[in-house]
């Protein structure tokens, strides 16, 4: 098994669906910049951490740190939005390529997010490898 760690720091942006423009008769989707320059950065970081992809089974584990809102009262300890699902999918798009060969690869993945106690908001990724059967059954798989 081969682990890898890396944190990007910066405002985890989720995942959004792509937006469609209307040129003469045809039709365009693209994904907004936000998104784009997120997923930009999460793949420059995980570049620096990876000489190739995994082409085999990995475990995903993220956890992003979202800032506080300011300007409402909490009433939840950790975040409740953007939602989970989507933070993981720019992450997991962003990671294609470049920490494994293709996204079907992630057979295990865990996130959660919290809020930020100290630092910038971020988001930590490991990436482990799953070299056999038996590694996988430590993920309870």
């Amino acid at each position: 098994m081969r682990r890898v760690e890396f944190e990007v720091v910066g405002q985890p942006v989720p995942k959004s669906r792509p937006r469609v423009v209307t040129k003469g008769k045809r039709r365009f989707a693209y994904t907004p910049k936000k998104v784009k320059d997120w997923e930009d950065a999460v793949r420059e970081e995980a570049a620096k951490h990876f000489e190739r992809p995994f082409a085999w089974p990995v475990v995903v584990s993220m956890t992003f740190y979202m800032p506080r809102p300011k300007s409402r009262r909490l009433d939840f300890w950790v975040p409740t939005v953007p939602d989970l699902d989507n933070l993981e999918k720019s992450v997991l798009d962003a990671l294609n390529e470049v920490a494994y060969s293709d996204d079907r690869l992630v057979v295990v993945k865990s996130s959660s997010k919290r809020y930020v106690q100290d630092g910038e908001p971020r988001v930590r990724v490991t990436v482990t490898s799953i070299s056999d059967q038996r590694s996988l059954t430590e993920y309870g798989s």
